[in-house]
């Protein structure tokens, strides 16, 4: 009797694995039904769509809204975006001062103050900032920010070339020869 007990036993086991594997397999052919369904209609949604699922797990890096800084030569761009890259705000340092020639420290305090005072649904939100060629002395702007708003990653983009690019080949004189007469 023993022998006839340890194999219902093996035989029940042995089913409930297969059952399971069956959910799990009919779970996945879902999920890639669902997923050719979003590329065809809303290739962004993508995105969105499978991070709020991951908002239980502890691990996960969820980012509602991008904040995106440019520093070009001439001008300082201040982008914010949710998480399917919809624009939500945009200020451009050129419409902030008055004077003609502003420092991009006096810039980055103004941001601050907008990004603070009048952005509030930024407040409670995990957020990431990006940024474009940045100067070295940006660890200011990025520890008063971490004060006031969630801040989860820091990217930062130097677009500039450096010692990478080849030079613009330099132009030779031309020596024309003159003939001397005797």
């Amino acid at each position: 009797m023993p022998t006839n007990f340890n194999s219902k036993f093996s035989l029940n086991k042995f089913l409930k694995n297969i059952q399971l594997k069956k959910q799990y397999l009919n779970q996945i052919k879902k999920n890639v039904q669902s997923l050719n369904k979003l590329k065809e209609t809303n290739y962004k949604a993508i995105g969105s769509r499978f991070f709020l699922n991951n908002i239980a797990k502890p691990n996960s890096k969820l980012i509602m809204y991008i904040i995106d800084i440019s520093f070009s030569k001439k001008n300082v761009l201040l982008h914010i975006s949710d998480s399917s890259g919809n624009i939500k705000f945009f200020y451009s340092g050129g419409a902030l001062q008055q004077e003609e020639k502003a420092s991009k420290v006096s810039i980055l305090r103004k941001f601050y103050r907008i990004l603070v005072s009048k952005l509030k649904f930024l407040r409670k939100k995990p957020l990431a900032i990006h940024l474009k060629n940045p100067d070295s002395n940006m660890f200011w702007f990025l520890k008063k920010l971490k004060k006031k708003l969630f801040i989860t990653v820091v990217k930062s983009f130097n677009l500039y070339p450096y010692n990478g690019c080849r030079k613009k080949k330099i132009r030779r004189k031309k020596f024309k020869s003159r003939s001397i007469e005797i």
